[in-house]
């Protein structure tokens, strides 16, 4: 009996290769998810502490106050520029999970080819065990 040998196994290899490359990239965008949160968390902790300058100083001028309403236009802007990159980011995810799922449906498929042709060799190796040992049996017993 020969060897089993999957004719598509080079494609199951560049399928899992695939599927490899799409998780990385969902990866990549799920770090970059999180640098978004991460640089709002950030202009919060800031904005926060400004604020809290202003608040506890014992006197506060005008140019300070000015400065102050300044800097949360700035950080307004800037979180409005942060939500519109996280929706952004957050499309490009579900895209992303969709080829994700997609290309592993397609090592799936494979795989289970795979093992329903190991199986089918497997039977049939069976068989020809079968059939040989009951060839050598039949050839003892005729000898005696």
């Amino acid at each position: 009996m020969q060897r089993f040998r999957f004719r598509l196994e080079s494609v199951l290899a560049w399928r899992r290769l695939h599927l490899e490359l799409e998780e990385t990239k969902l990866q990549r965008l799920f770090e970059e998810l999180r640098r978004v949160d991460l640089a709002g968390q950030r202009l919060d902790a800031e904005k926060a502490q400004e604020e809290r300058a202003v608040l506890y100083a014992a006197s506060v001028e005008a140019r300070e106050l000015a400065a102050l309403e300044s800097y949360r236009q700035h950080v307004r802007r800037e979180k409005e520029r942060l939500r519109k990159e996280r929706a952004d980011c957050q499309a490009r995810v579900a895209a992303q999970r969709g080829l994700v799922l997609k290309a592993e449906r397609d090592v799936r498929l494979l795989e289970k080819l795979r093992e329903k042709r190991l199986g089918e060799w497997q039977a049939a190796a069976d068989k020809e065990q079968e059939a040989l040992a009951s060839e050598l049996f039949l050839a003892q017993w005729h000898r005696q």
